[in-house]
């Protein structure tokens, strides 16, 4: 029942708002994020994601941007063009934001608080499993702030103050985004044009002319010729 009416506001919002010519771009992305984001996103902080499902929400996330902005698979159009498009960042620029937040909450609790002692306490005794444990939050939250070059030092003292520790966690995560976004465009690059992203032009097919990007590239190119 529950997925049913899911479903039913989904529709309803694809008909009523998505597919409305009369409503501008921006409109329909506040929108989305009001909505459909804080929906996917309820208790996000708390989460402990691998990257697999960090990229399953990101396919998710420019699914639905294509969608309100009417772009068609056919277009062509990257995933970076339409984040600039829709004046959005990534989805993991929003999960980086709701557990530095939390986490900074959490800091600024007094020392008899349970949520604190449980978040800062080690175990006495005990060892994990070997081959692959499983991650805990302590390694999430770490492997997130080196992601956006902040030492785990910085817990200890920035969160104490509230605008410091937002203004900071609002700068680590843009600079992570520009970051991410220019790895994807160089990404992109390279698969569509090999030879202008090594910056060489070294192995050329004497037949035809054609630049191959490596040598085992031009060998089987080659092949085309027998």
């Amino acid at each position: 029942m529950k997925k049913q009416w899911w479903l039913n506001k989904a529709v309803e919002l694809q008909h009523r708002l998505w597919r409305e010519h009369g409503i501008s771009l921006k409109t329909k992305v506040e929108v989305y994020r009001a909505v459909v984001l804080t929906t996917i996103l309820f208790g996000s902080e708390c989460w402990t994601l691998y990257r697999r499902h960090i990229k399953q929400l990101e396919q998710f996330h420019t699914r639905c941007l294509r969608k309100i902005a009417g772009i068609r698979w056919q277009d062509r159009v990257s995933n970076t063009r339409v984040l600039e498009m829709c004046g959005i960042s990534g989805i993991e620029a929003f999960l980086l934001q709701s557990q530095f937040h939390w986490v900074g909450h959490i800091v600024k609790m007094p020392d008899f608080r349970m949520l604190k002692q449980a978040f800062f306490g080690q175990l006495a005794s005990g060892c994990r499993l070997q081959g692959g444990p499983v991650r805990r939050y302590k390694d999430s939250l770490k492997i997130n702030l080196q992601a956006c070059d902040l030492a785990p030092s910085v817990l200890r003292t920035a969160p104490l103050d509230r605008s410091v520790w937002r203004q900071c966690c609002l700068n680590a995560i843009s600079a992570f985004e520009e970051r991410r976004t220019a790895a994807l465009v160089a990404k992109r690059k390279a698969r569509k044009d090999p030879v202008a992203a090594r910056g060489t032009m070294m192995w050329t097919c004497d037949v035809c002319g054609r630049p191959c990007a490596s040598c085992i590239g031009l060998f089987a190119h080659c092949k085309s010729h027998r």
